[in-house]
């Protein structure tokens, strides 16, 4: 008789468990008990696809933007002007950024990497990284097309940097509600312009829609 194969989807759901965990009550309150707990399984069951609660980490954050990255990644890999790829680009990134879950999962980061030291550079590697990337392919992309001039790692480090790390810093500071605005928009749209301004060609520049 064949034994009985795992559950469907048991390590999808653990992951699932562990992120509402980790953003909830932080990653070192945490307890594999507690995890095993809220997935309705044992502990047995995680140990058998996680060997250790940093494995789970990093398969949290590796779902984690995976997810945030999806809508991005689908923008990126489109053609068209320079201007209309970055602006589409640089919202979606925006709405990834300002979403409750990336905004607790930064605070997460910032409040306990002192005590797990492991958990900054897990994101840098599976969330930072994986974000600069594919706007450094788009950039290469624009490039070779003959949109965008210069360095394309340089290129992609100055469009994060300048574009949207200000609304990052911005939302891990509000404790309101987090809301894309019009004012919100206005400000991105006009960082992408100025952004263009040094990186198109000058007669690749294409005035935005007043």
């Amino acid at each position: 008789m064949r034994g009985r194969p795992p559950s469907a989807g048991a390590a999808e759901r653990i992951v699932e468990a562990a992120t509402a965990l980790f953003l909830g009550k932080g990653y070192g309150a945490t307890t594999m008990q507690d995890v095993a707990r809220r997935f309705g399984g044992s502990k047995q069951t995680i140990y058998a696809r996680f060997p250790d609660k940093k494995a789970l980490l990093e398969a949290v954050v590796t779902a984690f933007t995976e997810r945030k990255l999806q809508t991005p990644r689908q923008l990126a890999a489109a053609d068209g002007p320079a201007d209309q790829i970055l602006r589409q680009l640089a919202r979606a990134m925006l709405n990834a950024i300002m979403d409750r879950d990336s905004v607790m999962m930064l605070r997460l980061v910032i409040s306990e990497c002192q005590a797990a030291p492991d958990l900054a550079e897990m994101m840098e590697r599976r969330w930072r990284r994986p974000g600069l990337e594919m706007v450094q392919l788009v950039m290469e992309r624009l490039i070779a097309q003959g949109q965008l001039q210069g360095d394309a790692g340089f290129l992609a480090r100055h469009f994060c940097e300048s574009v949207l790390l200000p609304h990052a810093w911005d939302s891990l500071f509000e404790m309101g509600e987090l809301t894309v605005t019009a004012d919100r928009l206005q400000v991105l749209d006009a960082a992408v312009d100025f952004f263009l301004s040094a990186a198109a060609p000058k007669d690749a520049v294409s005035p935005r829609p007043g």
